[in-house]
């Protein structure tokens, strides 16, 4: 009985991981595909940090891990009307570091209230990004997704 609920809590979480990430394969395929520059202007531009809570309770010990993400925004006009985004790449699924730095590298081409190219498919003018470069989060998610049932299926029978 453990296996099948295990099976169906981490294999349903593994389908809708492999749904967005299709989802987002396609979605970033369509935007590069149909890319047309813009200026826009950046209205947030920080980096973003997070640290995980830490669960091991013994003296000197810590299993907290913190990530770092660029976290920018910007203001563009398609069609006389205008728009504000935060992509970078065009997908939804975000890149985080492990530095700070490293963060904050990312986000050095677009300071606060700089003027930059931006890009966008005029059909879906409230996804515009800043990078033009299909990254490699949609095929993760996909993989991830659907190796995640059969390990569930596995690993179930060990619960």
């Amino acid at each position: 009985m453990a296996r099948i609920i295990v099976t169906v809590i981490f294999g349903g979480f593994g389908l809708v991981m492999a749904f967005v990430g299709v989802k987002q394969f396609f979605m970033q395929r369509r935007l590069l595909a149909n890319a047309e520059r813009v200026d826009a202007v950046i209205v947030h531009s920080e980096v973003f940090s997070s640290t995980s809570t830490n669960t091991d309770r013994r003296t000197l010990r810590s299993n907290s891990t913190t990530t770092h993400r660029p976290d920018v925004k910007f203001r563009y006009r398609v069609g006389g009307a205008e728009y504000e985004s935060d992509l970078m790449y065009p997908t939804i699924i975000v890149q985080t570091y492990t530095s700070r730095e490293s963060a904050a590298d990312a986000l050095a081409p677009f300071p606060l209230n700089a003027t930059v190219k931006a890009y966008v498919d005029p059909a879906l003018p409230n996804k515009a990004y800043l990078i033009a470069s299909a990254g490699a989060g949609p095929v993760v998610f996909m993989v991830v997704g659907l190796l995640l049932p059969p390990i569930a299926w596995v690993v179930g029978k060990y619960v």
